[in-house]
């Protein structure tokens, strides 16, 4: 990638028009836009755009920075994500040297073609057609409203082998790429015939919107009851998500996601007016869905079966969270004073209790004024779990429940709550007749073979500026990439918050694995991914010609320039304020004069840490008489 393209970026896009498609009550304050912060509840607004510095930041909850950590945290993707995303709404082309060459994109735009022309015809077929009569009516009984057929574009499978095959190849579509595609099967004996027969059809999309695949439900006793799209170069069961192209806007407005099973459940759903549901594609659950589910939602809501292999898939899909979703790595000091880093997910995870042999479909159609208090009831998902798998334990056996507890060790260790964690130990002990403190010892363990990294998985650090700490910022982190060994306490401690540039607060994850701090800098950099490796090596070469300096030197430049870092951060904030004020005092206006007043009381709380007092025993600088 360009050194220059995330500047580029920043030049074509103004953070203004950005936020305000976010943020609606948006309004210009002076020489500033203020708004109610999206990323906290609050009724008085205390989130200010600067358009002059292109950055933007909270004063009730402190999340801030510049165009990509808004977009990042408002969609709660990964830089990598953000960064492709916005480079194509800017128009600005990244140079990344593992794109797939042109010849495969057209040949993965050919595949989606046939499923596209499949789409329609099994549409045509559902709607129009006699063979159709049989779809027609189940979607009658169901009471699929016209609406629902449409927007996720159902359709229905002819009982014949050969009407899609002839229909596709008439519309250009060879029959081999039909079959690539999914929607064929080869003969035995030579020749294709259609995959899908007789079945009630369920259009399959990527979170872009292109159908990429089918899932078939039988009529009558036709086995499999459902049959999906096989695997092919556009369709992966595991890493997609139903519905997630029509779920997305609702998911970031409501910040939850609700997780249910079946293609009917989902429908039925938004045909009610709850668009903030989408399916998993009847398997259990995987880290690619739950990373596309994870965006714009702070809580995810599982509303699986209610049999007990569901719930047990359902404790599989929260073990698969647990790995899949963002967390922070929190500094905790234990009782010698020694660091270690806790892991704390950012996602709230809750199941649904859904009355057993109920589904979302049939619970929603029935009484569709309820779905909101059952959602809203859900179980956190300790709770659920640990009630799930205590309640075959026979707790005459040892065994049975060692083997829950240390099942439930590693979820028990992440919460980072003393007290929360607590509750669920004792809750834990008390279901299997034991007391807390082994338990504890259990959880105590997990936690020392935890691995002790930073967030593994993208990042949504809230960042500050831009422009006022940039090359500090890149100084600091220049030393980190050129003495990983010697400044790997520092890189524990520094405030990612407080980094400017999204690569540099990626970097910094990066260097808080602690086995990348017994890298040599040159294999650091080999290492990185592509759109972080020429900013890496562009940091370093800033350091070239310097003299050498002593391992301590080296330490102790690092600490200074982090007090540094943070002094800029708090002059910045100041700054910014005054300008914000002015504005408000020229303009009369009483509200905005408020709003700075309450921040400016919140920002007075860091003056201390970076401007104490003066000492009366030991001169300075600020001493009056020196």
């Amino acid at each position: 990638m360009a050194i220059d393209a995330v500047a580029e970026i920043r030049d074509r896009i103004d953070i203004i028009d950005l936020i305000q498609g976010y943020v609606p009550s948006l309004k210009k304050a002076g020489r500033s836009f203020k708004g109610l912060c999206p990323f906290h509840q609050e009724k008085s607004p205390s989130f200010v755009v600067f358009p002059d510095s292109q950055n933007f930041h909270c004063f009730g909850c402190g999340k801030g920075g510049d165009l990509f950590t808004f977009y990042m945290l408002a969609e709660n993707t990964e830089f990598r994500d953000a960064l492709k995303e916005l480079a194509v709404r800017a128009g600005v082309t990244l140079n990344v040297t593992t794109a797939p060459p042109p010849e495969h994109d057209a040949h993965r735009k050919r595949l989606i073609a046939a499923n596209e022309l499949a789409a329609t015809f099994f549409s045509h077929i559902l709607s129009k057609a006699r063979q159709g009569e049989a779809g027609r009516q189940v979607i009658e009984q169901r009471g699929v409203s016209a609406e629902m057929v449409e927007r996720f574009r159902l359709g229905f499978a002819p009982e014949s082998w050969s009407d899609l095959l002839n229909f596709l190849t008439s519309r250009d579509i060879p029959a081999d790429i039909a079959h690539e595609a999914g929607l064929l099967q080869e003969r035995d004996n030579g020749g294709h015939y259609d995959r899908f027969r007789n079945r009630l059809m369920f259009p399959i999309r990527d979170r872009d919107g292109d159908v990429v695949g089918f899932g078939g439900r039988a009529m009558g006793d036709g086995i499999p009851k459902y049959l999906n799209s096989p695997q092919t170069p556009v369709f992966d069961k595991s890493s997609l998500v139903y519905a997630l192209d029509l779920a997305r806007e609702p998911i970031r407005k409501a910040g939850e996601v609700v997780i249910v099973e079946g293609y009917m459940d989902v429908i039925a759903a938004h045909q009610f007016g709850y668009e903030n549901v989408v399916a998993s594609m009847g398997t259990a659950l995987t880290e690619s869905q739950v990373a596309q589910v994870k965006r714009g939602s702070a809580r995810i809501v599982l509303a699986l079966d209610a049999d007990a292999a569901g719930q047990m898939a359902t404790i599989r899909g929260i073990e698969t969270m647990q790995d899949a979703l963002d967390a922070d790595v929190q500094p905790v000091p234990d009782a010698g004073g020694i660091i270690r880093f806790e892991r704390k997910l950012k996602t709230q995870i809750s199941v649904v209790h859904l009355p057993e042999g109920k589904d979302p479909d049939e619970l929603i159609r029935k009484s569709a004024d309820r779905w909101p208090t059952i959602v809203a009831s859900a179980k956190p998902f300790m709770d659920f779990t640990i009630e799930t798998l205590t309640r075959s334990v026979d707790l005459a056996d040892p065994k049975q429940k060692s083997a829950v507890v240390q099942q439930l060790a590693p979820l028990l260790q992440q919460v980072s709550d003393r007290i929360v964690q607590g509750h669920y130990i004792s809750m834990l002990a008390r279901r299997l007749g034991l007391e807390d403190r082994l338990v504890l010892a259990e959880v105590r363990k997990a936690r020392l073979g935890a691995r002790p990294s930073a967030q593994r998985h993208g990042v949504t650090p809230d960042a500050i500026e831009r422009v006022a700490r940039r090359s500090t910022e890149d100084y600091v982190v220049a030393l980190f990439l050129k003495h990983p060994d010697l400044t790997r306490d520092v890189v524990a401690r520094i405030p990612i918050e407080e980094l400017n540039d999204v690569r540099n607060r990626e970097l910094v994850k990066v260097l808080r694995d602690g086995a990348v701090a017994e890298l040599a800098p040159e294999q650091i950099v080999v290492a990185l991914d592509d759109h972080l490796a020429d900013h890496a090596e562009f940091l370093m070469s800033t350091l070239e010609g310097r003299p050498e300096q002593f391992p301590g030197q080296i330490h102790r430049e690092s600490e200074q320039v982090l007090i540094k870092l943070g002094k800029e951060r708090f002059d910045f904030l100041l700054r910014q304020l005054d300008t914000t004020l002015k504005s408000a005092l020229q303009e009369h206006d009483a509200a905005a004069l408020q709003t700075v007043k309450e921040q400016i009381g919140k920002l007075a709380e860091r003056h201390r840490q970076y401007y104490p007092p003066p000492s009366p025993y030991f001169l300075d600088t600020r001493s009056p008489n020196r």
